[in-house]
């Protein structure tokens, strides 16, 4: 295992206490906002590896005591009056991955559960509403929340397709399989996300339900021409910076598709970044040269170093 992963995972390690992954902010030197959400991706990532420690058994027992007990979905880290059809998602995928590897019913339990919040904020043609007002009990679409994303009903909620993929494996029961087709035939004719991040969960979404095609042609009219020599890709065409996280979804994208290299510049842009932090982990926002840009905040997040690390196995798989 190479220096890289050995970081990166260091920093996924320490990131997960009292349940539930952090992100850390570099000025401050302290944790900050703790993440259902990417507990689940993290939780996820772990059992990928067969690190199934004692804190993400701790961290998924967590998520079971936060779940809602009437609605299956899950709370964003502050906003607990509100249920999130995207994070119950990836907290669902998270779940699915541990119960494969322990077996153990709660898990499963737990994660159908979610999958029937997520298949009640769904529309007959297969939009989903991204949030759930617990007090209220009806579903909101806020502009609020994903305006800068092209709108509620954004191409990235095509990302639920993996939740109901993961359903599908670990229940063999076909009505999930087919909710992944029904999910990705509303989000394929999706607006294209110029936004880097949500650009990168509109295509992983794509990719689980096999749009090969559709990926092929945003990669190769949309994505490739943003990658600049050194890996870095820009969040939006006119920022000053990028959005780590979602630079290294579209290189593990790429990856995927055949674009060894692309995906090796990419690679190394994290890396660029990884090396302007102590912490193993990388900023949420960088630089061109890899260093912290503060313009919206001074973090390093969890979900970004995940990918990184990812990226880092993937292609050292390939090598």
């Amino acid at each position: 295992m190479n220096l890289y992963i050995t970081r990166g995972e260091g920093f996924l390690k320490n990131c997960l206490f009292d349940g539930l992954a952090h992100s850390y902010n570099v000025t401050e030197r302290r944790y900050v906002k703790p993440y259902p959400e990417v507990t689940g991706y993290i939780i996820k990532y772990f059992c990928s590896q067969n690190q199934i420690t004692e804190s993400v058994i701790s961290a998924a027992d967590y998520l079971l005591g936060i779940q809602d007990p009437d609605y299956g979905g899950f709370p964003s880290f502050y906003q607990t009056e509100y249920l999130y059809a995207f994070d119950t998602a990836q907290i669902l995928t998270g779940l699915a991955a541990l119960h494969e590897k322990t077996r153990q019913e709660k898990y499963l339990n737990a994660a159908v559960h979610a999958g029937r919040f997520l298949v009640d904020m769904q529309a007959d043609e297969g939009g989903i509403v991204p949030i759930f007002d617990r007090q209220a009990r009806e579903k909101l679409l806020d502009a609020r929340t994903y305006r800068i994303w092209n709108g509620p009903l954004s191409g990235l909620m095509c990302k639920v397709t993996e939740a109901y993929a993961a359903l599908y494996r670990i229940t063999k029961d076909f009505q999930w399989s087919r909710l992944v087709q029904l999910t990705a035939d509303y989000y394929e004719k999706a607006a294209y996300i110029e936004c880097s991040h949500p650009l990168g969960y509109w295509l992983e979404g794509l990719i689980a339900a096999e749009r090969f095609h559709k990926v092929q042609t945003i990669m190769e009219e949309k994505v490739i021409p943003r990658v600049q020599e050194d890996g870095y890709i820009p969040y939006t065409h006119t920022s000053g910076y990028a959005y780590v996280s979602g630079t290294i979804q579209l290189g593990i994208l790429l990856c995927k598709l055949g674009y060894v290299d692309l995906a090796r510049q990419i690679r190394d842009y994290g890396r660029l970044v990884q090396a302007h932090s102590d912490s193993g982990g990388l900023f949420q926002y960088a630089r061109k040269d890899g260093s912290l840009d503060n313009t919206i905040h001074t973090e390093v997040n969890s979900w970004g170093t995940k990918y990184f690390c990812e990226l880092e196995r993937m292609l050292a798989e390939k090598a």
